[in-house]
Formats: structure tokens, C-alpha cells, sequence
């Protein structure tokens, strides 16, 4: 039998998460072969090399040479991993050159962009589109949305998520340019689409307030928030999201429904019963054959060791949406925004948010 080709992978932008992802990808064991890298700083192109333990691939630097790298190399896939507000024409110029992609979250900024470029790959039906949302992949998170496709918990009826974390707003992050929304569309971004995940829900309205203060100074972006939002089916919650907690993590996530609730504890999954009045841990296990990691789940796919893409770009329109809803709302001093309003503005609905 012959042997099996390496996929010929180009990583755009190499920073400390890129440099993470590229690194899980060269090391999978189906075999992926980095062959040309860019980014603006070259150090970063030294890093890589001694991350993944070769040095052989084609090295760019240029901010316009994502696209020679596509132009010029015979790749298979390319992985994204930019500032927030380039993914849009770094991911459009991928896919017209017709490549399989790994993006990183957010997808791409607004939600009218990202339902063009969802549509743009739905049409190579032959590639492949994922975008890195790792929580899809802990058995907590993945458990939880099958409890809840389950009915354990009855109907959802609302819902909680807290997330504070010591965010300054490094380098590109905290310059509007490229952040495209600050913590609500970083590490907020995350919380937003495992929620939605989860429940299988729409975001329909979201009213709330921001701030950009960062440890009593007002900087660029947006650090800071607090949200009422509405989902499909009449289910409400709400949203806060914190960027100046001294030196640490912490979150919380509840999912509430009629016959109980789900919340979360570290890596622990704990379902209150309402009938039984009781606190239980949910035994977690990964499902046979599910991937452990969007990379992984990329691999997969390319070698079609697996059929279902765990993350499509589908799920970052929905994020898209509901993150510029709460950003439009935050700096109207707290006016209502209707998710179908902001569709409306080109021309969809968000029926075009359906799989």
C-alpha cells in the first residue's frame, strides 16, 4: 500500500495561539506537514520552527503575503489564526482559492460578513470549515447539550454566565482596528457560542451596558459588560462579562429549564433535579470516535476519519450576531437591539442562521 501524503498546511499568523494550534496540527498523528507560515514579526516564524521541530517550510512577513502563501504553495489547508478583524479577508481570500480552513474564534466580525463568508464555504461542498471553539469539545460542555437535546431539564426557560478574568487588552487586543469588540468579542466570544450551542437556541435581543476601564483607566476597547439577552422560544438571561479581576479566571454558567438545572464546577457537571430536590454529579465520558480538539476534529475531517464537523461556520454567524447586538447595544447607552433588525440590515433573517 502507499504511503500516505502529509496534508500540506500554511499557517496564517503565528502568535501564542496560533503557534499552540500549528503545533497540535504538525503533530497529529495522520500526519500534516507544515510547509509555509507568515506573519508580520519573524521571531515568531523562528518560534514556530523550534515549537514543531523543523525549520523547512517557506517563511512570509509581509501584512499582504497571506496571499502568496495560499498563491504559491500547493496547500491542502491553511489555518487562520490573525487578529480578530482581518479574519475577514484572510478567510474570503482562503476560500476562494478554494481551501480547507481552521479558523480561529471569532470567526469573523459582524454578522453580516459572517454569513457571507458561512456561504461562501457551503459552497465548496467539498471543504472543509471549522472554526476553533474548543469548548465544543470538553465532555461538560458536551454533555450538557445532550442532556438538554435530552429534556432532563424540561424546556429552557433562562439562563446565567459570569465570566471575569484579568484582561488587559494585550498588544493587538486593545486597539479597535483589530480587536473588532474588545473582551466581549474575545474571550466573551467563548461563553456566547457555548451557550447558544448548548441550548440550540437563537439570540433574538440584547440591552445592556459597557464600559473600556481597565484598573481605574479608561483604555480603547471594551472591557466591560452587562446584558440582558433573549432567545428563541421566550428564553431570557443574562450575560456579564469582567476584564479586571485582579490576577485570575472565574467563571459561572448556569442553564436552567422547567424540571431542573445544569451548572458548572471546574471540570464538573452538576444537575439540580427539581423533582427529587437533589445536587448530582453527571458522570462524564468522551463519546467514541468524537475528537478531542477543533484541530483534531480538522484532521479528522480531512482524512474523513470522521464525518461531522463538531464546529461549522454556521455556529460563528450565530456568535456574530449576538456579539454585535450586545456591542450596538452597549454603546447605545443600554437601547434594546433586535438580532432580525441587524439581519434585516442586508438583506436576511434569522431563519438564514437555521442549519
Amino acid at each position: 500500500m502507499a504511503e500516505q501524503k502529509d496534508i500540506r498546511f500554511g499557517a496564517i499568523g503565528c502568535g501564542g495561539a496560533g503557534t499552540d494550534r500549528i503545533k497540535q496540527l504538525a503533530k497529529h498523528e495522520l500526519g500534516l506537514r507544515v510547509v509555509a507560515a507568515v506573519d508580520i514579526a519573524p521571531e515568531r516564524l523562528d518560534n514556530l520552527a523550534k515549537v514543531i521541530g523543523y525549520d523547512d517550510f517557506k517563511r512570509y512577513t509581509g501584512p499582504e503575503d497571506y496571499k502568496r502563501l495560499i498563491e504559491e504553495n500547493d496547500l491542502d489547508a491553511v489555518g487562520i489564526f490573525t487578529p480578530h478583524v482581518p479574519h475577514y479577508d484572510h478567510v474570503k481570500y482562503a476560500i476562494e482559492h478554494d481551501m480547507n480552513v481552521l479558523i480561529e474564534k471569532p470567526m469573523v466580525c459582524g454578522a453580516a460578513r459572517a454569513l457571507e463568508i458561512t456561504r461562501l464555504m457551503e459552497a465548496r461542498k467539498k471543504k472543509v470549515g471549522i472554526i476553533h471553539y474548543q469548548r465544543h469539545f470538553e465532555l461538560k460542555y458536551m454533555k450538557a447539550r445532550e442532556l438538554i437535546q435530552q429534556g432532563v431539564i424540561g424546556d429552557v426557560t433562562n439562563f446565567y454566565i459570569y465570566m471575569a478574568q484579568d484582561w488587559s487588552g494585550p498588544r493587538w487586543r486593545g486597539e479597535p482596528e483589530f480587536s473588532g469588540g474588545g473582551q466581549i468579542n474575545d474571550s466573551g466570544s467563548h461563553y456566547q457560542d457555548i451557550m447558544l450551542w448548548m441550548t440550540g437556541l437563537m439570540p433574538i435581543s440584547a440591552q445592556g451596558n459597557i464600559d473600556s476601564f481597565y484598573r481605574g483607566q479608561e483604555r480603547k476597547v471594551e472591557y466591560n459588560g452587562s446584558f440582558n439577552v433573549e432567545l428563541s422560544n421566550g428564553v431570557s438571561g443574562r450575560i456579564i462579562i469582567i476584564s479586571d479581576i485582579p490576577g485570575g479566571f472565574v467563571d459561572d454558567v448556569r442553564i436552567c429549564g422547567t424540571k431542573g438545572r445544569l451548572m458548572f464546577q471546574g471540570e464538573r457537571l452538576i444537575h439540580f433535579d427539581q423533582e427529587t430536590n437533589k445536587y448530582n454529579d453527571v458522570p462524564l465520558a468522551r463519546p467514541e470516535n468524537y475528537p478531542v480538539s477543533p484541530c483534531d476534529n480538522f484532521v479528522k475531517l480531512l482524512r474523513r476519519k470522521v464525518r461531522t464537523n463538531q464546529v461549522p461556520f454556521i455556529f460563528g454567524c450565530r456568535v456574530a450576531l449576538l456579539t454585535e447586538a450586545l456591542l450596538r447595544s452597549g454603546h447605545a447607552k443600554g437601547e434594546k437591539i433586535m438580532c432580525e433588525d441587524i439581519m434585516r440590515e442586508s438583506g436576511h433573517s434569522l431563519k438564514d442562521l437555521e442549519v
